[in-house]
């Protein structure tokens, strides 16, 4: 397993574990049919954070119905040098069985969640269990081999109470 992968199954099961110490659960929704995101030749993962462009340089990883979890897709990508520093964002949908419009906050009983880690020096957790609120439009889940299209945008507070607005979040992988 590559370290990039190894990494973030780490943060993907401590995000999944300590997503569910919030108080208030708020669950998963599919509430419409998702819009659809064009295509693209390579596997990508951008967003706006506050206005400015956060884009993966490296790490880019999605599964669909990864082996030993069902119904579940995972966003994975990283930027930045390879060090302690390395900036890695993943979202985690759990509960889900396709395409569709979902909505995940603190405490969701599925325990989705979604993590930023060290955006800056005193900004090093996002999300997870310092709370967040995103609405994932996914328009392809595919399993074998894995090609997965999914947009984003809302919210993820970080270990210093700075709410950071997430918006036009892309993501497109294909095996």
């Amino acid at each position: 397993m590559s370290k990039s992968i190894s990494m973030f199954c780490l943060a993907a099961l401590t995000a999944l574990m300590l997503g569910g110490c919030s108080e208030s659960p708020v669950p998963a929704t599919n509430t419409s049919t998702p819009a659809v995101v064009a295509s693209t030749a390579s596997n990508h993962l951008s967003m706006y954070i506050d206005g400015i462009e956060w884009t993966a340089d490296h790490g880019l990883f999605g599964a669909f119905h990864p082996p030993g979890y069902e119904r579940a897709l995972l966003i994975a990508g990283a930027r930045g040098a390879k060090d302690r520093n390395e900036q890695t964002m993943n979202i985690n949908l759990f509960g889900i069985n396709g395409p569709g419009h979902y909505v995940i906050r603190n405490g969701n009983p599925a325990g989705s969640v979604a993590q930023l880690t060290n955006y800056s020096p005193e900004r090093f957790i996002s999300g997870s269990m310092m709370g967040y609120d995103l609405i994932v439009e996914v328009s392809v889940a595919q399993a074998n081999p894995a090609h997965l299209e999914a947009t984003f945008s809302g919210s993820l507070t970080g270990n210093d109470d700075v709410i950071m607005q997430i918006s036009d979040g892309r993501f497109s992988y294909r095996e």
